[in-house]
């Protein structure tokens, strides 16, 4: 594992910014909808400072009516936006339902979105060198080749230097093409130390294979350090150093409130471990412990776990 030096950033993320509209009744029926600050980068963003690492967002938030919303909310968490422009057009929304926990509902819609202002201009080597790690995942390269181009300059000037990077294929099939998806995944695959994989679909899709083993198996094979491959409610299979280990939720049978945005608090959780220390596993335990306190409480960012709620 590579190490983890002082830096004034523990964590820089590198993703898209969303406004949020929460509900607990189908998404066509509700007559009432609880408004947030989202996304799954902001929520891996978010999980890490309320845990107590010191997170730095590179974004861009459009100068609609929820301009003044969004940094209001990123400031409110802990998150450090210094690097988040400001642009014309407008910031995607989402409509998000925990009506069924079992079966996550999500309606998105990219109207002139803001993440289509971010590129490798906004990369720079001091913001990187000034940082632990970089995360980003396939949520901001899915908005145009300029924001593909951002990730994979952050993530080729971090693994120059010795820096951690961490990356979420989050395969949304809505949004573009399976072949995109994969040919942005490979286009950062060797620049990669820590993989956040979902199980059994998404790997089958990207990887063509449904067993985390036989992920894990894979991708070490390609160079990835620490594969932790993300399998719903079963919990997760980590991989790192030659060793394998299972973690699972501590009360598995509870039937959960909410799933949203669920994966994204574990790599949250999970690199905010990494970045104080802790190896893989005892990562895995902190995030999993993460994960299934937040399925318990429900709702949005405001109900992330916070860091004296943690057993540690």
């Amino acid at each position: 594992m590579k190490p983890v030096n002082f830096r004034d950033h523990d964590i820089l993320v590198v993703g898209e910014t969303f406004v949020e509209f929460r509900c607990d009744r189908d998404i066509a029926v509700t007559d009432s909808y609880q408004k947030s600050v989202g996304g799954s980068d902001i929520y891996t963003a978010v999980t890490a400072a309320r845990l107590g690492s010191a997170v730095c967002l590179v974004s861009a938030i459009a100068h609609d009516p929820f301009h003044h919303m969004v940094r209001d909310q990123l400031l409110s968490f802990g998150v450090n936006i210094d690097h988040v422009i400001t642009c014309k057009g407008y910031n995607g929304i989402y409509f998000a339902s925990s009506f069924n926990p079992d079966e996550r509902e999500y309606l998105f819609h990219r109207p002139g979105s803001a993440g289509e202002s971010i590129t490798p201009a906004m990369i720079y080597d001091d913001l990187i060198e000034n940082s632990k790690m970089v995360y980003g995942s396939s949520e901001l390269q899915s908005v145009s080749k300029a924001a593909r181009h951002a990730i994979f300059k952050a993530f080729q000037h971090a693994h120059r230097n010795d820096i951690m990077v961490a990356y979420d294929p989050n395969l949304r099939l809505q949004r573009w093409s399976l072949d995109d998806a994969k040919e942005s995944l490979w286009g950062v695959l060797p620049l990669i130390d820590v993989i956040f994989p979902s199980a059994p679909d998404e790997s089958k899709a990207l990887f063509g294979y449904e067993r985390p083993l036989d992920v894990i198996g894979f991708l070490w094979d390609r160079g990835v350090s620490i594969v932790a491959v993300k399998n719903g409610p079963q919990g997760c299979l980590v991989g790192y150093d030659g060793k394998i280990r299972e973690f699972h939720p501590a009360d598995p049978d509870e039937r959960p409130r909410d799933l949203t945005m669920i994966g994204s608090i574990f790599n949250g959780a999970f690199l905010h471990s990494i970045a104080h220390g802790d190896d893989p596993f005892t990562a895995a335990e902190y995030a999993t412990a993460a994960a299934q306190l937040k399925v318990k409480k429900g709702g949005g960012l405001s109900t992330l776990p916070a860091k004296d709620e943690m057993p540690r």
